[in-house]
Order: structure tokens, then C-alpha cells, then sequence
């Protein structure tokens, strides 16, 4: 039986932007393989690397060191440009046309006959819900209008590997609803989705692995479903208690500050009851306490003190 199929892999990947004095590492160096039917969320803080790792996949860039392989082949060559679908923040279509008319325009390159063409055009018109307004000039587009377009895009020129940055962000709630659904099946189908984000719900109720990025480097890979697994107890911190998170922070790895306290996760056979009887060890306060699954925020937040650590 066969196993996972690789589509995209990098390995030790770096760039560089800048010369000089203003030289800077904008991403590495990174390893990672990602196989189909994955969906797979990219997130940071701004400056994190996200957008440097799709262009970098996408060949818009070239690494500065390591390497880039699509399904099989150095990404920016011909043959893994044919993989590759990017919608890129912000879409870039000319805006004197109308959906219709640049989409055509793509499909009639990358198509290998009329009958192919025609099909890639419905396909990627059902697939961005661009249909009500895709006979309308680019240029009266609303954001979300634009985004969906550029999805619709992105899947005409798409082989197996789908890369989307920002992609959903102004999409409203039911299209973007439905574009999850789209998406699930497109990966469900042998196909691989890279999607970065900073809009943390969307990852959550998307991806099934998430990539943390902060600061160029990759500080977290972790599945969705090992993110369910993990709980979290958010400690209410009582009494004018809040001076003492800091303890709490550097005590209990991973754990982040909230409006009130602190959320310390329940990681490593880690209870609520250890937890407690640490607090009232130090002569903590603690007003009120909540357990709920941990949070794609909670990671975000741990990693970045790591890195400022």
C-alpha cells in the first residue's frame, strides 16, 4: 500500500532581504514536508516569515540558502510553477477588466484545448463563488470581492498545490463558510492547501496542521486534532494578585497572560490541582479558574515570549 505523497519540501530553507548593514533574515532556516490532503495554516505576528515561505514555494523567490522542492522539483522551474496556485495579499488582477475576462485570460494559459479551458473556467468560478459579480469590472470590486477572485485564480493555475496568504481575510461569514468546505474537499481530493493567516479562528476551524512561525524561524508544527487534545486552566488572579504572573508565566512553560491572569496549559500529565496547590504554595490568589481547550493564541503568544526570551 502505497504511503503519504510529498508535495512540497524545505529543507534548511533561508532567505535573506537587504545588503549590507540592512541585511536581514526574513525566514530560516526551516525544514518542513508537507503531503497531500493536508491543509495546512502558517501563523505569526507580523515580520513572522509567512508570506516569505508561499513566495519561496510559490518560486517568486529564490532561497538564500537550503532548498525549495515541489512535487518532486526545484521550486521556480517551469514544471513546479505548473503545481502551483498562489493568491497573494494583496490579489493582483488588472482592475480595467472583469472577473470573467481575466480569468479567461489565465485559463486560455494554462489550458490544453477549448474543451479544457472552459472547464478550468467553471471550475474556478464555482470554486471562488465569483459567479453573481464575475461579469462586473475588477476595479468596482469590494476586498472580499477581490480576494474571492483571486482564490478563483489561484485554483484555475493550480496543480495539486494551492497556496493562499490572507486569502479569506474580508470574505464574509457564509462565503467564507462555504470556501472551507471548498477547500476541505480540494485537500480530501489528493490535493495539498498552505493557507496563512492572521485571523486565528479561521486556521482553527480549517487546518488539520499548524505551522507557528515567529521571527523567520518555525517554533511550532503541531496537528489540529494534538491541538484539541490539550486543555488549558485559566487562572482569574485575585487580591491585586496580577503583579504575581510573572512567577506563574516563568514557572509553567507555554503559559500566556490573559485580561486577568494567567492560562497555563495542562500539558505533560500538568492538572489543575497541581496547579492550584502551586498558587496557594506562593500565596497566589486565585478569584476564579475556567479549563477550556487550548487555542492557536495560546501558541502564537508562548512562542513569541520564547523568542523575546
Amino acid at each position: 500500500m502505497a504511503g503519504p505523497v510529498t508535495l512540497v519540501v524545505c529543507e534548511e530553507t533561508t532567505r535573506w532581504f537587504g545588503r549590507g548593514a540592512r541585511r536581514r533574515r526574513a525566514l530560516g532556516p526551516v525544514s518542513i514536508a508537507a503531503e497531500a490532503g493536508e491543509i495546512i495554516g502558517i501563523v505569526g505576528p507580523n515580520g513572522a516569515g509567512k508570506t516569505t515561505l508561499l513566495r519561496l514555494v510559490a518560486g517568486e523567490l529564490a532561497p538564500g540558502a537550503g532548498r525549495v522542492r515541489v512535487g518532486g522539483c526545484r521550486a521556480g522551474t517551469a514544471a513546479a510553477r505548473r503545481l502551483v496556485g498562489f493568491a497573494p495579499d494583496p490579489p493582483l488582477a488588472p482592475p480595467a477588466l472583469t472577473g470573467v475576462e481575466w480569468l479567461s485570460y489565465l485559463a486560455a494559459h494554462r489550458a490544453r484545448g477549448p474543451a479544457e479551458r472552459l472547464a478550468r473556467l467553471r471550475e474556478a468560478i464555482e470554486f471562488g463563488q465569483v459567479g453573481e459579480f464575475v461579469g462586473r469590472r475588477i476595479g468596482e470590486y469590494s476586498r472580499g470581492m477581490a480576494q474571492r477572485l483571486g482564490i478563483a485564480a489561484a485554483v484555475l493555475l493550480a496543480g495539486p498545490v494551492l497556496l493562499l496568504d490572507e486569502a479569506l481575510a474580508g470574505v464574509d461569514p457564509l462565503a467564507a463558510r462555504d470556501l472551507r468546505h471548498t477547500l476541505a474537499t480540494f485537500a480530501a481530493n489528493g490535493r495539498l492547501v498552505l493557507v496563512a493567516s492572521h485571523e486565528l479562528g479561521t486556521i482553527e476551524r480549517l487546518a488539520t496542521r499548524v505551522l507557528v512561525l515567529s521571527r523567520g524561524r518555525l517554533v511550532s508544527d503541531v496537528s489540529a486534532a494534538a491541538l484539541l487534545k490539550e486543555r488549558v486552566v485559566e487562572l482569574a488572579l485575585g487580591g491585586g494578585a496580577i503583579g504575581r504572573s510573572d512567577w506563574l508565566l516563568a514557572r509553567y512553560e507555554g503559559a500566556t497572560r490573559t485580561g486577568d491572569g494567567v492560562a497555563v496549559p495542562l500539558s505533560r500529565g500538568r492538572t489543575v490541582e497541581e496547579v492550584l496547590a502551586s498558587c496557594r504554595a506562593e500565596r497566589i490568589p486565585v478569584a476564579a479558574t475556567r479549563v477550556r481547550y487550548r487555542a492557536l493564541e495560546d501558541l502564537l503568544v508562548a512562542a513569541e515570549r520564547r523568542q523575546v526570551g
